[in-house]
């Protein structure tokens, strides 16, 4: 796709209209935050402007016209990542919850093994630390390359026959490297256990087909892929999600609850609905639909090749500049379009995202990015941190040349 399509894109997001200080906005922080396109916005805007009513309990028209707004939107998501039907698409607030009602629900006997990685974003591990805690399971951590790589020989030695599920990153939100998800699940699954992939960073950058993967659960965050904030999604197995406990119980989770003899005797609704307890944020849920269908209109092939021009670009210019690393591997055919990196004569990363952010409106983050393990793997201290520059669809070349100025900038004036 050309120049002029991409610029049509760039003017579906209102906030690229500002400046900051006189200059034009070039946000490189999708990887926290994707902005919002006037098409996601329009379409909460409505449910709020036109039937701003409860789904699923009143049975008025405002109620029926959210409860349809509200079911089409699940359809979206689900033909967004080719889930089997809609009702393996559970709303959540985010990857993290997503994460977490997969390591509190599933059925894990004790002394079984759980296995995760050393680059996993904290909402992938820690879930499975506390239920390996307080349940008696073993743990055990898989180790990435320095470069966010992995050997798929350390998997097939992680993954034996007591291991009952696999928590992995698809897409590292700090190297961007793509794990081998299909060989991963392969090998699980001869050994009877099952997988749980973090697509919080991947779902908003590359085709996700679930059901060709054969990945047991998904974790996705709705804000990063040009979706409302507050809003995440769980793909699950029918199967699987049948025969998990609910994470939260209350409204909305049964089909009947009975006062017998002094008690009180539930009885519970199928998924989807058994894990969305109470009043659901249905402006988001559209939104999110809004946002899966604005994604799958442009194609996420397009999206996909879009950022790895971009990428290589940005690659190409980090490489030219002294003092510089970058962490993750060169070929961009095996990353998400993000770049991790730390420049020598600069102590701190909040220093290099500050002094771009006040020089050039260039908008990156810095810090630890919800992965600490691996940062005391590859020995960049706390003090430190590291930046990271992150690429979406309405970035463009010239996004990336003010970028690099600016990195330039700051590494003549500390050298």
């Amino acid at each position: 796709m050309n120049d002029r399509f991409w610029s049509r894109i760039r003017s579906d997001f209102p906030v690229l209209k500002r400046k900051i200080n006189g200059r034009p906005i070039v946000y490189l922080d999708s990887a926290c935050m994707a902005l919002k396109p006037r098409q996601v916005i329009s379409a909460m805007n409505e449910y709020y402007e036109r039937f701003p009513a409860c789904g699923g309990r009143s049975i008025h028209r405002l109620g029926e016209e959210a409860s349809d707004a509200y079911s089409r939107a699940r359809g979206k998501l689900a033909r967004f990542i080719n889930a089997a039907e809609p009702g393996e698409c559970i709303w959540t607030r985010n990857a993290t919850e997503s994460l977490n009602i997969v390591a509190s629900s599933v059925k894990i006997e004790r002394g079984s093994k759980v296995v995760t990685t050393s680059l996993e974003h904290h909402s992938g591990s820690l879930p499975f630390v506390e239920r390996a805690k307080k349940t008696g399971l073993k743990l055990e951590v898989v180790r990435a390359r320095n470069d966010g790589t992995f050997d798929i020989e350390d998997w097939k030695r992680a993954i034996d026959s007591s291991t009952r599920i696999v928590s992995v990153v698809h897409s590292s939100n700090v190297t961007g490297t793509i794990a081998p998800l299909r060989e991963i699940i392969e090998i699980a699954h001869d050994r009877g256990a099952l997988v749980v992939s973090d697509d919080a960073q991947y779902a908003p950058h590359h085709p996700l087909d679930v059901q060709n993967l054969d990945v047991d659960f998904s974790a996705i965050s709705v804000h990063k892929m040009c979706g409302p904030t507050g809003m995440g999604v769980l793909y699950g197995k029918m199967s699987l999600l049948e025969s998990m406990d609910m994470f939260l119980v209350g409204g909305d989770t049964v089909s009947d609850v009975r006062f017998e003899d002094g008690r009180i005797i539930p009885s519970y609704l199928p998924p989807p609905h058994k894990f969305e307890a109470g009043l659901q944020n249905y402006a988001g849920a559209i939104g999110a639909g809004a946002a899966a269908e604005y994604l799958q209109s442009i194609g996420m092939r397009e999206i996909e090749q879009h950022e790895r021009d971009l990428l290589r670009a940005a690659l190409e210019g980090l490489k030219q500049l002294s003092h510089v690393h970058f962490l993750g591997p060169d070929d961009v055919n095996l990353r998400t379009g993000l770049l991790t990196f730390v420049i020598d004569t600069v102590e701190s990363a909040h220093d290099i995202a500050t002094f771009l952010n006040d020089r050039y409106a260039v908008m990156i983050r810095s810090g630890w990015h919800c992965a600490a393990p691996f940062h005391y793997q590859i020995g960049i201290p706390p003090s430190k941190g590291t930046a990271r520059a992150s690429i979406y669809i309405y970035n463009n070349s010239n996004d990336i040349s003010i970028f690099l100025t600016g990195l330039q900038t700051l590494i003549e004036q500390t050298s």
